[in-house]
Parts: structure tokens; C-alpha cells; sequence
């Protein structure tokens, strides 16, 4: 599993669009890809030509908030992730699989939700960077992705550094 990051300091120059190309390519390659977005303020992956998820799919700011409620990482990841079928006109072969994390359940309560999680708090009081390794670990176990492409916030956040020291192994 190879981890690359898709991160601009500056906002509307194609980051998404490139990584949606990229993750289409791969995956008409026959490889397994995970797009993630993280682009947690301004959600976006959503809007390209993917297939879409069923009604009320969950993703990150949901995995997140279920954690800060909880005190334990989500078992089951699956429920965050789903899988876009290969017959969708992205891929030019059968052969690959592509998944995707959207940022959340975008419907009523999505800016609530991501509003309320202090991301300084979760790292200080709440082992955020283990919930993150332990998020790479079932990305790794239970979808086994060659490549995770993951769309970044732009400029300097505190997401911004998730998404650019600790998960990525590359960044671009």
C-alpha cells in the first residue's frame, strides 16, 4: 500500500481533478486504489464522475465523531468506504477495483459534525495519530489498495498536516 497525497497551497489549480484522473488510471491498470477525501471544509470528490454511493453514506468526519463518542476506533471500516463498480465508464478494463471515502454524509448535520472535532484536542487528549495509523491498518486489511490517492485541504491547517506527515508516504 503506497499512500500519496494530493496537496496545493493554493486552491483551484486541478489537485482533485488530477487525482480522479490518476485514481481511474491505476485502477484501468488493474490495480486497487482508495481515494480519500480529506478536504474536510470544502468537500469535493463527490462531485466528479464517480459512481455514486448509496443515500447516506458515511466517511471520514463520520469515522472521526464516532471515535470522539466512542473512545475506540470503528471496527468496521467498510461502513465509511464504498467500492465504485468497474463498469462505470472511468475504467477502460474490468481488471482494477477503485474505492472511495468521502469526507462524510454530506446531508443535514455534515458541517455540525466537523465543527465539533478539535483536531488539537484529538491529538493531544485523544491519540489522534494512533486512530489515523490504526485507520492506514484497516484501509490495508480489509480493502488491500496498492495506491491510497488523498485529496488535501490547501494552504496550512491542522488537517493539512495529517494529510501531508503522517499518512502520506509521498507527496504532490
Amino acid at each position: 500500500m503506497y499512500i500519496v497525497t494530493f496537496y496545493s497551497f493554493k486552491g483551484g489549480v486541478g489537485r482533485s481533478l488530477a487525482l480522479v484522473n490518476v485514481a481511474a488510471q491505476l485502477a484501468s491498470t488493474g490495480r486497487t486504489v482508495l481515494i480519500v477525501d480529506f478536504d474536510l471544509e470544502a468537500p469535493g470528490l463527490h462531485t466528479f464522475n464517480l459512481p455514486k454511493p448509496k443515500r447516506g453514506q458515511l466517511g471520514l468526519v463520520d469515522y472521526v465523531s464516532e471515535y470522539l463518542h466512542s473512545g475506540k476506533a470503528p471496527e468496521d471500516m467498510t461502513r465509511f468506504v464504498y467500492q465504485c463498480p468497474t463498469q462505470s465508464p472511468l475504467f477502460e478494463t474490468e481488471q482494477g477495483s477503485l474505492w472511495v471515502m468521502l469526507a462524510g454524509h454530506l446531508g443535514e448535520g455534515y458541517a455540525n459534525r466537523f465543527n465539533q472535532i478539535d483536531w488539537r484536542d484529538l491529538y493531544s487528549r485523544h491519540n489522534g495519530y494512533l486512530l489515523f495509523e490504526n485507520l492506514k491498518s484497516q484501509w490495508k486489511e480489509f480493502i488491500k489498495p496498492d495506491y491510497v490517492l488523498i485529496d488535501s485541504r490547501t494552504g496550512h491547517t491542522d488537517v493539512g498536516g495529517i494529510c501531508t506527515r503522517q499518512l502520506p508516504d509521498a507527496v504532490v
